[in-house]
């Protein structure tokens, strides 16, 4: 029996099969059950064994592989050759041996993933929208933090649940109950959730607050790191606007849009027009770079042509 536990929150993920784990034991002991969380230390042959053969007198057997299939931004040439030979044991592994995969955010596109999505019952654990988030995050540390403070802290990290509950649980070695207050005084936003308040600003035309927003970002974060966020959140925006004039009804699912899918029903004072000319000038400072006609090693200098660009607004 295959099992997989996979989707977009690695804490999830970890929690659901840690959970499995300690159900396993109660019923079955630890006799039976071998925990792999690091394929790289993991000799063939005794992967192979533990896959592959029954053991005596017990009825079942549990083999926990985590983080396999590989995530897509993952290259390791160790684990690309344990999990082609995991491949190669995947229809030979005998019924009483129950492996559970368990791997977040994997690569889709590898023949491992392919070959689980046939023969393996999988089980998603999904963190797309705040309720859901909130909900997590609220029956983990009820009564130690209040809901406006769970609410701001979502927004300061981004949706990521690793990071919010990392940033609570610290919190929480000397704070006995978190508020918005302490969130406020203690937690630095993400980069995505300060672009975000940019762009917010862009897309209302508040051009000086999003010109002093991206000097305040900009003394703790690298210009270039800035630059590419700020193309990457603003692509979606400008696709969001023509799918909408073009009258589509799964605006969500094309662009796989997840935890922001509230952006298709946010109202903005920008053009279209606007938007998509905002675009068109930031993505020819990345040409400008690559053709030498930008000297792409002067920080300033692409900070006042980001500026530069966001300015025209102003006039347009």
């Amino acid at each position: 029996m295959i099992y997989f536990f996979t989707w977009d929150s690695e804490y999830l993920v970890r929690e659901k099969t840690l959970a499995w784990k300690n159900q396993y034991i109660k019923k079955y002991w630890d006799f039976n059950m071998i925990h792999f969380k690091d394929l790289t230390e993991v000799d063939d042959n005794i992967l192979n064994q533990e896959l592959l053969a029954e053991w005596f007198m017990w009825e079942k057997k549990l083999i926990l592989i985590d983080n396999i299939p590989l995530w897509a931004s993952v290259w390791n040439a160790i684990l690309n050759i344990k999990q082609d030979l995991l491949l190669e044991y995947l229809d030979k592994i005998p019924e009483n041996n129950i492996v559970l995969f368990s791997s977040a955010n994997p690569d889709k596109r590898s023949k491992f993933y392919k070959k689980l999505k046939k023969i393996a019952e999988i089980k998603e654990f999904n963190a797309w929208s705040d309720n859901e988030l909130f909900s997590i995050i609220n029956s983990k540390f009820n009564w130690k933090i209040n809901n406006q403070a769970i609410n701001l802290l979502i927004r300061y990290k981004a949706w990521n649940l690793e990071k919010i509950i990392s940033e609570i649980n610290k919190l929480l070695i000397v704070n006995e109950f978190i508020d918005e207050k302490l969130i406020k005084q203690n937690i630095m936003t993400e980069l995505e959730e300060s672009i975000f308040q940019v762009i917010d600003d862009i897309m209302n035309l508040n051009i000086n607050n999003a010109l002093d927003k991206i000097n305040i970002i900009l003394t703790q974060t690298n210009v270039y790191a800035f630059y590419n966020n700020l193309l990457a959140n603003l692509r979606v925006l400008v696709f969001i606007k023509k799918l909408k004039i073009l009258k589509s009804t799964n605006i969500s699912e094309t662009l796989d849009l997840k935890n922001r899918s509230f952006l298709i029903n946010k109202n903005y004072k920008i053009s279209a027009d606007s938007l998509e000319q905002l675009y068109i000038w930031l993505v020819n400072l990345d040409k400008k770079m690559k053709s030498g006609k930008m000297i792409a090693s002067e920080d300033d200098i692409l900070k006042y042509e980001i500026e530069k660009q966001i300015l025209k607004l102003k006039i347009s």
